[in-house]
């Protein structure tokens, strides 16, 4: 098998050049959010529908298994989704969060998105606690084995972050639905129920006006206001918006100290530092 890597500089995605199909399938895994990138990214899936795999610039090359034990998952994961035809790689571009994740490919059509890593019943466990989600869409668990979770994929088709988001009622949906997540010992009593990883670049439109909210490995138990601080200041980080104060001073202080003891994304990083310290400020509202 042969593949090309993008974006340049992260080369993240392994997308495979066998066929139109597969290369275009692999293309979708890409998670732009600003303007021009998304639209080189439309532009490109396009002309590989219609013109073939071989418009796709950059270097071929081989194939190489992404974590130990890769044929012996595939075989595993077969019981579950068939035989696979192709595979469309991400490899998760922090270092701190190893693993890897693939889309799976059969006769150019996605099967099921594949994660490999240490931990994933957590992740499985909060999947079946949402059932498909309220208002958005959440993938759902289609078979799980030693280190491995296999989900739905969206649509194989560039996603775009969903603007203007209510994020209130949005945090509020998920608290709901996470109501029955296991609270570890010792979590205060006014903690709720969090996502933990909500950004602009995780809820995602494909087709139709319901949005995927996926990555939902950081679920957990966390300060009041904690989905919306982290949106807020993801937004304000990503496209330039001008925080406003939200009151959530626990819940700021509470990323505060996870971000600071980040070592990657390290701009990122900053700029949500700085949203965090003006979305800390009592709110007017």
């Amino acid at each position: 098998m042969s593949f090309v890597r993008y974006p340049p500089g992260r080369a993240n995605v392994w997308i495979p050049v066998s066929d139109a199909r597969s290369a275009a399938a692999g293309l979708s895994l890409l998670t732009f959010s600003k303007p021009l990138p998304l639209l080189a990214q439309r532009i490109l899936h396009r002309a590989v529908l219609i013109a073939g795999p071989w418009v796709l610039p950059g270097r071929r090359e081989r194939w190489e298994p992404p974590v130990d034990r890769w044929e012996q998952i595939l075989r595993e994961v077969a019981e579950v989704a068939g035989p696979v035809d192709e595979v469309a790689l991400y490899l998760r571009p922090q270092a701190s969060r190893p693993g890897a994740a693939a889309l799976l490919i059969q006769k150019g059509r996605p099967v099921g998105f594949l994660k490999v890593r240490d931990g994933l019943d957590r992740e499985a466990q909060v999947l079946r606690l949402l059932d498909g989600g309220d208002g958005f869409r959440v993938p759902v668990v289609l078979g799980q084995g030693t280190s491995w979770l296999l989900i739905s994929a969206m649509e194989p088709v560039p996603a775009r972050p969903v603007r203007k988001v209510d994020v209130v009622d949005l945090t509020g949906r998920i608290q709901r639905l996470l109501a029955r997540l296991p609270k570890p010992a010792g979590t205060p009593g006014h903690w709720l129920p969090m996502h933990g990883d909500l950004t602009p670049w995780n809820l995602r439109l494909t087709r139709g006006r319901v949005p995927w909210l996926i990555d939902w490995e950081d679920a957990a138990w966390a300060p009041p206001g904690a989905d919306e601080v982290y949106y807020r200041a993801a937004e304000a980080t990503l496209f330039g918006v001008d925080p406003v104060p939200t009151g959530y001073a626990e819940a700021a202080a509470h990323w505060e100290a996870l971000i600071s003891k980040r070592s990657d994304d390290l701009p990122l990083n900053g700029g949500m530092l700085a949203a965090l310290e003006v979305l800390s400020r009592p709110s007017s509202r």
